[in-house]
């Protein structure tokens, strides 16, 4: 089993090194791929005599049966004697495979073919050892040669369909498990692997179909329940991953699967199990610096950062190379105001990681929060430059670039996070906040709108949607927003100042000043912040 790592964003994902098993699974390399074994009468028209039939089916019942060596020694003996039956080469080709002599075996296979060069089932069995000795171009190539020959022939579309999932090629492995019939199947493992590239393709609804039918033909599999349980929490089907995950008896759990269960409950809030799950895991894995991981980030989330601190800081202490971790901890450190202790920790995970993206972004984190706006811009932009996909750092670069005053280089950054997501709710709230400090309220209020409906907490929209309707002159509709606003960051003088501003349209004037007064006191604990010191300068 696998455990689970940390993402960029310190989102707990989800991970397979646990394949499941089949009857059609041989050897290393692809597990998917599958080899043909011809019976002694299915190749009987290629045999030179039954002399020759004798001897090929003695060495595929040594072959059944695991024996190789003795399997080889009868080939070897009958491709002698019976120099014109391909169905002999090939089988002592799959002596060979199965042993790993692969050269030998790409030999046997080729002599087969020179005698038979239209039998799909040689091609096949070449392009797996070609595929499974490292040569994927070649045994890519050799295998759509016999989709040329036999278009529905299903074991090389079963093998197709998996060399193309794990080349991420989901819309063409769809192609060939419909080619192989695998929705009519009752493998479990066939089915898993249709479930995925419906996924991969983004055809959800067709993967949760096919995800039910894999955990029914899973029976009490555990190692199906778990792949089954990982692919789904994959793709954000955290109901149905948890479901997999318990459907392994407990007794047969380890740290993995309990830490997979855990991550299946935190993302859906379940979090009084999901620190039981993790409690689990580390009584099999005390080592584990994944559970104190998963323990700390839960901790943050349901705001107990000093549990979260502790956690976290064991983890960092279990696993000091691990930047995911090392970022995490920052996170926090920085959310306390320890600076210090978070540039400590980063300036080490960037020495042992200097091209590692996600230290550059959280080290723009930390210069925001420092007020150090240039140096978090030229972080942000190292950032991107190794990471170009990263919506994250992206975003934060816009919140600098407005703070610097850099509105259209923010505008910027903002089209094109919505160009990758278009309903992402902070990249909509900011471009609203330039709307309506442009004076363009009624083009604000529809971005408002759609981050509002992807995010109700999202603190930007709800300043913008507060904004608009203080504006429209309806202060008791804005009341709520801004409530939201200064619970969630109460240390926010701008809030203050517009929930008092709100209170007094609405006559609560006494309210109204004590609001005043609390974003005075903020507003001049900031500015006493970032009064100039001697050692404010550093670079990042």
């Amino acid at each position: 089993m696998t455990v689970l790592f940390v993402s960029k964003q310190f989102g707990l994902g989800f991970n397979m090194r646990w394949p499941a098993q089949s009857g059609r699974r041989v050897g290393s390399g692809l597990p998917g791929l599958a080899f043909l074994l011809l019976g002694a009468s299915a190749a009987a028209a290629g045999v030179d005599s039954p002399t020759c039939a004798a001897s090929l089916a003695k060495g595929q019942e040594l072959l059944g049966r695991r024996q190789f060596q003795e399997a080889q020694t009868v080939l070897l003996a009958a491709s002698r004697a019976c120099p014109r039956t391909a169905a002999i080469f090939d089988t002592l080709g799959m002596t060979y495979d199965f042993s790993g002599q692969f050269d030998k075996a790409q030999a046997a296979y080729r002599t087969a073919l020179a005698l038979e060069p239209r039998n799909p089932g040689f091609h096949n069995h070449l392009a797996a050892s070609l595929m499974r000795s490292g040569n994927a171009s070649e045994g890519e190539a050799e295998f759509e040669r016999v989709l040329k020959i036999e278009p529905g022939n299903k074991v090389v579309n079963l093998n197709l369909g998996t060399l193309y999932l794990n080349k991420k090629r989901y819309e063409r492995a769809l192609q060939c498990f419909q080619a192989a019939r695998v929705e009519e199947s009752q493998d479990a493992v066939s089915l898993l692997e249709l479930a995925e590239a419906y996924f991969g393709a983004g055809k959800n609804d067709s993967g949760r179909r096919v995800a039910l039918r894999v955990a029914e033909a899973a029976g009490t599999d555990p190692r199906i329940h778990f792949t089954l349980g990982v692919l789904l929490g994959e793709h954000g089907e955290y109901a149905m991953a948890a479901g997999q995950f318990e459907a392994i008896p407990a007794g047969e759990r380890d740290a993995a699967a309990e830490l997979n269960l855990g991550a299946a409950y935190s993302q859906l809030g379940r979090f009084e199990q999901a620190r039981q799950a993790c409690q689990d895991a580390l009584r099999l894995d005390p080592a584990n610096p994944d559970a104190y991981l998963r323990l700390g980030l839960d901790a943050a989330t349901q705001g107990k950062h000093a549990a979260a601190l502790d956690w976290l800081a064991e983890a960092h202490q279990k696993a000091p190379e691990r930047t995911d971790i090392a970022c995490a901890l920052a996170k926090e450190l920085i959310r306390a105001g320890n600076f210090e202790r978070a540039q400590q920790i980063l300036s080490s995970a960037r020495e042992r990681h200097p091209q590692d993206a996600s230290v550059w972004e959280t080290f723009g984190d930390l210069y925001l929060r420092q007020h150090r706006e240039r140096d978090a811009q030229q972080a942000y932009h190292e950032c991107l430059r190794l990471s170009p996909q990263s919506s994250s750092a992206r975003l934060s670069l816009a919140r600098v670039n407005l703070e610097l005053g850099q509105t259209e280089e923010a505008r910027k950054d903002l089209e094109q996070v919505l160009q990758r997501d278009a309903q992402n709710p902070e990249a909509n709230a900011l471009l609203g906040r330039l709307a309506l400090q442009a004076g363009r309220a009624d083009e604000a209020l529809p971005y408002a709108t759609r981050a509002l409906a992807r995010d109700p907490a999202n603190l930007a929209a709800n300043e913008v949607f507060a904004q608009i309707m203080v504006q429209q002159g309806k202060p008791a509709d804005a009341l709520p927003a801004l409530e939201r606003l200064v619970k969630a960051d109460p240390e926010n003088p701008r809030f203050h100042y517009l929930l008092g501003q709100t209170l007094g349209k609405l006559h609560r004037t006494e309210e109204a000043q004590s609001e005043f007064a609390v974003s005075e006191r903020l507003q001049s604990a900031q500015k006493e912040s970032r009064a100039p010191g001697p050692a404010d300068h550093h670079e990042p």
